[in-house]
């Protein structure tokens, strides 16, 4: 069956409980003081009786300017409002703040009901009726269904009845997988044999008896012991049902209104929400960067900093791209809708939609921050994940799978074909950066790898764990498998190469000046002049009595180009003398022992174990314990 949710709104006492009861046969004023004080107070539920195969749920919610925070706790999830107006008061405070709010939420579709209509004449009736349809022209209300009803007499109940089911018709926009579900709280409570039982309207996906959930943003793990739909059991709730679920694993006093029950990854958890804010026509009050206010988003009310991204102020009519900081956590996804009331007095003042539910924190008057949000609000789905995988954070797929409230198989997409497009950049440990971003690193990486070089000009790279610890300060990375990944792909793609202990840009050479390269040829000189007679690199660095560090890189120099081998810790050898101790070795048709190698070398015994360790080692010989052989 077709699953819709309808909701009132209007006025206080211009009938909106009375019109539902007729169409329902449901009293939605469940509370004492609600009968005594002959007004809604919370949010109500029924559903419609119906022929034509539909699930028809009704949120009743109240009329009266005190209990604006309860109205928006239930009137977000609806598909469309049958909006009322009282014949013998019309158009009134709350008739005009409502609907400013249903057209912040992006409510698009509805019926007008004139109630009331047995207690005006028909000459006040038609005029009544001219105001309403003034009233609501260039709104999406205008050319809907207006319906004069009484709720006392039953007049026109069916006629009204027979639009709603027409409405019933539309194209359910609705999410039915199962990875999205999600249900606003808007009531929680106990009964007696089954424990903690949570209502709200079921806006995306399928909840099943069985399954393992979350309550966010508190991150509790709970399990569907029952559902029920309309007052009856049933295995599962889909999309756009008004649900009960009965939870097992939490306490009615761990869970509040507006809390939500989703899914794994179904809504982002977030103090900080970028959005796009629009200020009521209506309203004589302005929002001031730095205003405090209170925020409704789903069943949820929370208070937030509003910083205005491009002015200092917003007056009636305008609209900005704003980032509002929570005084508390929420729960939300992007394209959410939400509304802004004032701190005090507490005045409903605007609304607008989530462009992103995990932002960075953004300075204010920046272009690319405002360029970032345009795109935000109407970018593809691939534009959309390519800034994401440029900011300051790095994300793996799933983050932002969670993040753009995508299925997995429409992210798969998304990635595969920003990777072929090399718009975007995996890393092996599954992080996902965009080109852009790759691009500022990699800037980034080689003013470091300079800066370095300036401040030690005779080092042939940056020690690795010096580059690790400037990119994870500089990139805010804390991740070890992370920082690993980026210096991996860093030498794939060219970028880096690998020099032992350090790591230089590819082709990177020190500069060598014509005083330190006179000294180059110093030592190569005094390592031929000794020959086999090896001398400590110590001894030749007194000898020369030039800088360590100077003599350590062209010592380093000499090895890299031929010219000297190093035959042990502090112990080198110029080419020569080791092509000699080669040819000695081999010249033995049989193995041979150290006294004979020391013979034949002419060298001291001393010497001639150190010449044999190194012959060893660069695989020349091999030591069979008594002799050795030649490879």
């Amino acid at each position: 069956m077709k699953n819709i949710i309808i909701g009132t709104a209007g006025h206080v006492d211009h009938g909106k409980t009375q019109l539902i009861k007729a169409l329902s046969g449901i009293d939605t004023d469940r509370l004492e003081e609600e009968k005594k004080r002959g007004i809604t107070i919370e949010l109500g539920f029924a559903h419609i009786p119906n022929d034509a195969g539909y699930n028809i749920g009704v949120i009743d919610v109240p009329g009266h300017e005190k209990f604006i925070k309860n109205m928006l706790a239930g009137i977000g999830g609806i598909d469309f409002v049958v909006f009322v107006v009282a014949a013998d008061e019309g158009i009134m405070p709350q008739t005009r703040e409502h609907f400013e709010i249903l057209q912040s939420l992006g409510i698009d579709d509805g019926i007008i009901a004139v109630t009331k209509t047995d207690m005006v004449d028909e000459e006040w009736l038609e005029m009544l009726l001219e105001e309403v349809e003034d009233y609501f022209k260039g709104s999406f209300l205008e050319g809907k269904p207006v319906v004069p009803v009484s709720a006392r007499t039953g007049d026109n109940i069916e006629v009204l009845k027979e639009e709603i089911i027409k409405k019933c018709d539309r194209e359910n926009k609705r999410r039915e997988e199962r990875e999205l579900f999600r249900l606003p709280i808007d009531r929680v409570f106990t009964m007696s044999g089954f424990g903690t039982v949570v209502t709200g309207t079921l806006l995306d996906g399928i909840v099943s008896v069985g399954d393992e959930l979350q309550v966010q943003p508190k991150g509790l793990k709970v399990k569907v012991r029952g559902i029920q739909t309309y007052g009856k059991d049933t295995d599962s709730a889909i999309a756009g049902q008004r649900t009960a679920i009965n939870l097992s694993g939490v306490k009615k006093e761990d869970i509040d209104r507006g809390d939500v029950l989703s899914a794994d990854k179904a809504v982002s958890v977030t103090n900080m929400l970028d959005v796009k804010l629009k200020v009521f026509s209506s309203t004589d009050r302005i929002i001031l960067n730095n205003s405090r206010v209170h925020v409704y988003a789903g069943a949820k009310e929370a208070l937030a900093k509003v910083i205005i991204l491009d002015r200092e102020s917003l007056a009636a009519g305008e609209e900005a791209y704003v980032q509002l900081r929570l005084e508390e956590p929420m729960a939300v996804r992007r394209g959410d809708r939400f509304i802004v009331r004032f701190y005090s007095p507490i005045i409903t003042v605007g609304g607008g939609v989530v462009l992103d539910a995990l932002p960075d924190k953004h300075k204010r008057n920046k272009e690319a921050v405002l360029n970032g949000l345009s795109v935000m609000e109407s970018g593809s789905l691939e534009d959309l994940a390519e800034l994401k995988a440029g900011g300051r954070q790095f994300v793996k797929q799933d983050e932002l799978t969670s993040e753009l409230g995508l299925l997995d198989s429409e992210m798969d997409a998304v990635v595969k074909k920003l990777l072929a497009d090399n718009r975007l950049i995996k890393l092996r440990d599954g992080s996902l950066l965009s080109g852009v971003k790759f691009g500022r690193l990699r800037t980034d990486l080689e003013f470091m790898i300079n800066t370095y070089h300036e401040a030690n000009p005779l080092a042939d790279g940056i020690p690795k764990q010096e580059l690790l610890s400037r990119l994870r300060g500089n990139w805010h990375i804390e991740d070890e498998k992370l920082l690993q990944a980026l210096v991996a792909y860093l030498m794939e793609q060219g970028v880096l190469e690998d020099r032992g202990k350090s790591l230089a840009l590819a082709g990177f050479k020190v500069e060598y000046s014509e005083e330190q390269l006179a000294i180059k040829d110093k030592i190569k000189a005094e390592y031929e002049a000794v020959g086999i007679e090896l001398s400590k690199s110590d001894e030749v660095l007194a000898k020369l009595d030039c800088d360590k560090a100077l003599f350590n890189n062209m010592l380093a120099e000499l090895v890299e180009e031929g010219s000297v081998v190093k035959l042990d810790a502090g112990i080198y050898a110029a080419s020569e003398a080791f092509a000699q101790a080669v040819a000695a070795a081999r010249s033995f048709g049989a193995p041979f022992t150290l006294a004979e190698f020391r013979d034949k070398l002419g060298t001291s015994r001393k010497y001639a174990e150190l010449w044999l360790a190194a012959l060893d080692r660069n695989r020349v010989t091999q030591f069979n314990g008594g002799t050795r052989t030649v490879l």
